[in-house]
């Protein structure tokens, strides 16, 4: 939404309203966009799927100036694509296996029946930890616009951080998170802790694209590549580390989407 003054928006800080006393908007900064594709055996099916969508999202969204990554999720994290730019042959990188091992490892622990080979410690599918990692390791000291998009169905197995100290590592690198929600293989359909991920960092969450791209796109374009700055003053007697923010907007109609934590440290 264009054309909002200053005086439209209410932030609070723990609470307690503060002043708005910066206002911009940014425009088209550069774009750093992580894509964490879950290739546990929920997903394994849809991998090939997972990773037509990734391919296809990175050549629509990505533009001079503009960089990107993949990791692959399952037992092992692994970093399939590392940090590169639109002009890179990305389809050909990506088809060069799932790359490295990547951010925390997990121990392994022997198999109790004979013949199957060790088992990850952190179960077949840590999802937040990738996510910590994926904020921790690659966002936290670029500039710029930063997003990570997860293709997954959205249920962790085994990871050991929890969904809160993921989301709290987006917020420490001012990095949005979307998620492509997909069918589970198990069954399942209702996985709250990815919405409570999304919700808390500023982005939003999709149904399988098909073979239809360009909602997901436009909607990461519009929030990422155009978008509102507040900058206010905190309480620095507080003594607290971590703040809950809260972003208003007067006019009748509109909701704001803004991430709810940061850290003065």
């Amino acid at each position: 939404m264009e054309g909002l003054t200053r005086d439209e928006f209410q932030v609070y800080d723990n609470g307690v309203r503060r002043v708005v006393e910066n206002f911009w908007i940014d425009t088209d900064l550069p774009l750093t966009l992580g894509i964490l594709i879950d290739a546990s055996a929920s997903q394994e099916q849809q991998l090939t799927e997972h990773r037509l969508t990734a391919l296809a999202l990175l050549r629509q969204i990505l533009r001079p100036g503009d960089r990107a990554f993949v990791i692959s999720i399952a037992e092992d994290v692994r970093l399939w694509l590392d940090l590169t730019g639109m002009n890179a042959d990305i389809g050909r990188q990506m088809s060069e296996g799932l790359g490295n091992l990547f951010g925390q490892l997990c121990g392994k622990r022997s198999s109790a029946v004979t013949g199957l080979k060790p088992m990850s410690m952190c179960g077949s599918s840590p999802l937040w930890n990738a996510l910590h990692d994926a904020a921790k390791i690659k966002m936290h000291s670029l500039t710029g616009s930063k997003a990570l998009l997860i293709l997954t169905d959205g249920f962790d197995s085994g990871s050991t951080y929890t969904w809160r100290q993921a989301v709290d590592e987006a917020a420490r690198a001012e990095t949005a998170v979307y998620a492509i929600q997909y069918p589970s293989a198990f069954g399942k359909n209702y996985a709250p802790d990815l919405y409570r991920v999304v919700e808390e960092t500023g982005g939003t969450w999709f149904r399988p694209p098909g073979n239809e791209h360009q909602p997901i796109v436009s909607r990461i374009e519009a929030d990422l590549r155009r978008r509102y700055v507040l900058g206010f003053r905190p309480d620095r007697l507080s003594g607290k580390v971590r703040h809950e923010v809260r972003v208003e907007v007067a006019r009748p109609g509109l909701t704001v989407r803004a991430r709810k934590t940061y850290f003065h440290e």
